[in-house]
C-alpha cells in the first residue's frame, strides 16, 4: 500500500461478507466468495488517516523530523520485536496471535487519537511502541496461518484473495476520505479508523482455528515424540541455508522497492512535469491494478502449468526489476504513468510466490512447529530495510531518485538469477 500507516498491513490480512459466512465457516473454501478473514482484511484495510498521516501529527504539535524518528521508532521496534514473538506466537498458536495483533492495533489507534486530542508527544511515543509490538504479533502470523489452514495446495489462491481484500480496504478509505475529512475533520478520519479496528478486533474471534498439530501412531510414532528444534537452532538453520537467505534477501529488496514507491512516486512526477494533484488518482488505479495478481497468478499455477513455483518467480522477478531499472530513466509521461500503474503489480506476483517457497523452505528443514518464527527470521531483513531507509531518506534524494530505481531493479534481476541458478545446484524449496 501507498501511506506508511496501512504498510505493514499490507502483509495481507482482510476480507470478507460479514456474518452470514461466519456461521458457515466449514462451507468448502473454494466455492465461498468470501470468509471472516477476509473481512479481517477488509476492515483492517479501513485507515481513513491515512492519506493525511504526516498531517494528523503536525497539527497536533509534532515536527516532521519528529514524525520520522516516530516511524523509524515503531520499525526498529518490530525489527528487534518480531523473532521473539514469532516464537511465542508458535506456542500460542496462530489464530490466538492474530487476535492480540488486532487488540494491540486497536490500542494503537485510540492511542493515536488521545494523542492528537489531548497534543501530547509522550503518547505519540507510547503509540508507535503499542504499534511496533501489534507489528511483530503479526509479522509471519498471517502467511503461517494460512499456510497451515489452506496448505500447499491452496495457499497462494487464498493469500493473493485476502490481499485483494485488503486493497479493496485501502480503496475504500482512500476514496471516502474526502468526504469524511471535509464534514467531520481530523477528528473524524481517527474516530472512523478506531470504529473499523473495533469492527476487525471482534471479527477476528470468528476466524477459523488453524489445525491442531496431530501425532502419529504406529511406526512414526517415536519420530513424532522428538521434540521440535530449540529456537536458537530454528533460526541458526535458517541462517545456514543458502535458499531461506536468498528469499530473505528478496523480501528485503522488495521492501525497499515499496519504499521508493510510497516515497518517491510525488518526486517522479513533479520531474516529469505532471500535476501532483494526480498522484492520488493514481494511487487508487494502481491500487485497483495491484488486484489482478489474483486472477494471474491463479491462471500460472493451475494444473498443466508449463513453469513451477521457482521459475514463476524468477520471471516475474526479472520482469519486476526489469521494470524498476528503466522507470528510474523514463521521461515521457505516459510511460512515468503506465509504468506507475503496472510497477505495484509486478512488485506484489513475485511477493506472493516468495511466501510460499518460504513456508515449503520450512516444510523441508522440519520447522514446522516454529513455523512463524522461522517466517520472521526470513523477513526481518525488511524491517531492517526500512529503519535504514527512514534515517536515510535524505541521503537519497542526494544519490537521485532514478538511480535508487536503477539499483534496486538491477538487485532484484541479480537475486532472481541467483535463485535460478541455485536451482541448479539443489533441488530444495521447488518441490511443486
Amino acid at each position: 500500500m501507498f501511506v506508511t500507516e496501512s504498510n505493514k498491513y499490507t502483509e495481507r490480512t482482510v476480507r470478507n461478507r460479514v456474518f452470514g459466512f461466519i456461521m458457515n465457516k466449514k462451507m468448502n473454501h473454494r466455492h465461498k466468495f468470501a470468509d471472516c478473514y477476509d473481512m479481517v482484511c477488509l476492515f483492517g484495510g479501513l485507515v481513513f488517516f491515512a492519506p493525511v498521516a504526516l498531517l494528523v501529527r503536525t497539527q497536533a504539535g509534532v515536527s516532521e523530523s519528529e514524525f520520522f524518528l516516530l516511524q523509524a521508532l515503531l520499525s526498529c521496534i518490530t525489527a528487534l520485536g518480531e523473532v521473539p514473538f514469532g516464537h511465542i506466537t508458535d506456542k500460542i498458536g496462530y489464530k490466538n496471535s492474530l487476535i492480540l495483533y488486532q487488540a494491540l492495533l486497536l490500542i494503537a489507534r485510540a492511542l493515536l487519537f488521545a494523542a492528537f486530542l489531548s497534543r501530547s508527544l509522550l503518547l505519540f511515543v507510547v503509540e508507535a511502541v503499542v504499534e511496533g509490538a501489534a507489528f511483530c504479533f503479526a509479522s509471519g502470523t498471517s502467511s503461517a496461518y494460512l499456510y497451515e489452514l489452506h496448505g500447499e495446495e491452496g495457499y497462494l489462491a487464498k493469500s493473493t484473495r485476502a490481499g485483494n481484500f485488503s486493497t479493496a480496504g485501502f480503496i475504500i478509505s482512500t476514496l471516502s476520505y474526502v468526504l469524511i475529512y471535509d464534514s467531520l475533520g481530523l477528528q473524524g478520519l481517527l474516530a472512523t479508523t478506531v470504529i473499523s479496528g473495533a469492527v476487525c478486533f471482534t471479527l477476528s474471534f470468528f476466524i477459523e482455528r488453524e489445525p491442531q498439530k496431530t501425532r502419529n501412531t504406529g511406526e512414526h510414532a517415536a519420530a513424532d515424540t522428538e521434540k521440535p528444534l530449540p529456537f536458537t537452532k530454528t533460526i541458526a538453520a535458517i541462517f545456514k541455508n543458502k535458499h531461506a537467505l536468498l528469499f530473505s534477501c528478496m523480501l528485503s529488496l522488495f521492501g525497499i522497492a515499496w519504499l521508493l514507491v510510497n516515497f518517491f512516486y510525488a518526486d517522479k512526477l513533479i520531474k516529469s512535469n505532471v500535476p501532483v494533484e494526480w498522484l492520488s488518482a493514481i494511487i487508487i488505479a494502481y491500487s485497483a491494478i495491484q488486484m489482478l495478481a489474483e486472477p494471474i497468478i491463479n491462471r500460472a499455477i493451475r494444473p498443466g502449468a508449463k513453469l513451477s513455483r521457482l521459475h514463476l518467480t524468477v520471471l516475474s522477478g526479472i520482469i519486476c526489476g526489469a521494470a524498476f531499472a528503466i522507470f528510474g530513466a523514463l521521461s515521457s509521461v505516459v510511460l512515468v504513468i503506465s509504468a506507475m500503474l503496472l510497477i505495484p503489480l509486478m512488485l506484489s506476483i513475485p511477493e506472493y510466490l516468495i511466501g510460499e517457497l518460504e513456508n515449503k523452505i520450512i516444510d523441508q528443514l522440519e520447522l514446522k512447529d516454529n513455523r512463524a518464527a522461522s517466517l520472521s527470521v526470513m523477513n526481518i531483513g525488511v524491517n531492517l530495510v526500512q529503519v535504514v531507509s527512514l534515517f536515510a531518506a535524505s541521503a537519497l534524494t542526494k544519490i537521485g531518485i532514478g538511480w535508487c530505481f536503477a539499483f534496486c531493479g538491477i538487485s532484484i534481476i541479480a537475486c532472481s538469477l541467483a535463485m535460478l541458478l541455485s536451482r541448479r545446484k539443489s533441488t530444495v524449496g521447488t518441490n511443486e
